[in-house]
């Protein structure tokens, strides 16, 4: 027969408890510095908002859509700030590795918003993209969104009739 030992523990006291667990816990209870970035967005710029749509028409007229970046600060910036930024593109139908548009900018001391306009290349396929933003080596936006094809631009209504102008050369001049 195998003898089984049993560890016993004596009780330690209530306070001694407590001061060591207070001793471990003074290390794992720093908070890590509060970031520089208050609010973070991507999507369509419009009326001075931007709406953070899941879907994304790709339209190459700036004059029509405008989508990007936005961030605010928690105050005026005491020191520049770097923000970079990827998006990835789909995966490409036969396979293989994905590619993804990258890219950078300041945000300068003082400015407390900073917006990086991106526009979409001819070349840019449909489907599901990743955008991936960092601000001051922290990540700000890390979200999923879908590229899709832009509906026709708008036709110009007709014109109603007796508004046209009068063609002066056939007109019967005394």
């Amino acid at each position: 027969m195998k003898r089984r030992e049993l560890l016993a523990v004596a009780p330690l006291p209530l306070a001694a408890l407590l001061a060591a667990s207070l001793a471990l816990g003074v290390g794992a209870c720093r908070r890590p510095p509060e970031s520089v970035v208050a609010e973070a967005e991507f999507g369509v710029f419009f009326g001075g908002q931007v709406q953070e749509l899941k879907e994304i028409a790709k339209e190459l007229d700036p004059a029509r859509q405008r989508h990007g970046i936005r961030l605010r600060f928690r105050a005026p910036l005491a020191r520049e700030v770097r923000v970079v930024w990827e998006l990835s593109l789909p995966v490409p139908e036969k396979g293989g590795p994905r590619s993804a548009i990258v890219g950078e900018a300041s945000a300068r001391v003082g400015e407390t918003r900073l917006d990086v306009p991106l526009a979409f290349r001819p070349s840019d396929p449909l489907g599901g993209w990743h955008a991936k933003v960092s601000a001051d080596r922290e990540v700000v936006i890390d979200r999923d969104f879908t590229v899709v094809a832009a509906p026709p631009p708008p036709k110009a209504p007709p014109k109603p009739p007796g508004l046209e102008p009068k063609d002066r050369s056939q007109s019967s001049a005394p």
